[in-house]
């Protein structure tokens, strides 16, 4: 097996970017959903799951963060409107894009529904698609990490409480991902798929598995996977 893509979220629920190489600490790759819009109201993140047109945006970093700093990212709408994170107006005009009083801010820790990690084999992609045809897209699952595995199945379901080596790095595979309506709804390049959802259920409802890494370094596409 070997790292096949790696992703980055730059901003909670806005589409990803995909990395060639990343730094991967404790705290999961650096920069990832760094930025969230904040509810003025409830003082939450807001996201897709409740917030559906937020997966239609697109984020990108300005430059690369590091440890210790988080850059600004461009967020850019459907409708090709672009803004910075650092931008004064960018909380009004996506207030009213989402219909919701929202700022937009460094998150006040990281976001994540459970590790830092989030992985996927593409075998487990490859299953699903065989058996109900529907479009399993890697990108309505949101992983940092997909993993080319030969075959099909579920390969990644048995890692679970055990170990995994990737490239240089050891992570600590700790539950299965439970899938939410998110994994149905339009991306960018994607039309809405909700057979996806009740196929993922009626195969136990996880896809993926949340990990984190011990130590850290830099993982990069084609490491090597055991």
């Amino acid at each position: 097996m070997t790292v096949a893509e790696l992703w980055r979220y730059p901003v909670k629920s806005m589409e990803g970017r995909r990395l060639q190489a990343a730094l991967v600490t404790p705290a999961g790759i650096t920069g990832d959903r760094a930025w969230a819009l904040m509810d003025r109201g409830t003082g939450k993140p807001l996201s897709g799951k409740r917030h559906a047109k937020l997966m239609l945006c697109t984020a990108r970093f300005i430059d690369e963060p590091t440890e210790t700093s988080v850059p600004p990212a461009e967020m850019t709408l459907p409708d090709g409107t672009s803004l910075r994170t650092d931008d004064a107006k960018a909380g009004a005009v996506l207030s009213s894009f989402l219909n919701v009083d929202c700022a937009v801010a460094l998150s006040p820790g990281k976001h994540f529904d459970d590790r830092p990690l989030h992985i996927i084999t593409d075998a487990t992609l490859r299953s699903f698609h065989e058996r109900t045809t529907l479009d399993f897209d890697v990108r309505r699952f949101r992983p940092n990490i997909l993993v080319a595995a030969p075959g099909n199945g579920f390969p990644e379901l048995a890692w679970v409480g055990r170990r995994v080596r990737l490239g240089a790095l050891e992570l600590d595979v700790a539950k299965t991902t439970k899938r939410c309506v998110m994994t149905t709804l339009p991306q960018p390049g994607l039309k809405e798929e909700r057979g996806v959802l009740p196929a993922v259920v009626k195969e136990g409802g996880a896809l993926g598995v949340y990990g984190a890494v011990l130590g850290a370094g830099v993982l990069r596409v084609g490491d090597p996977v055991a």
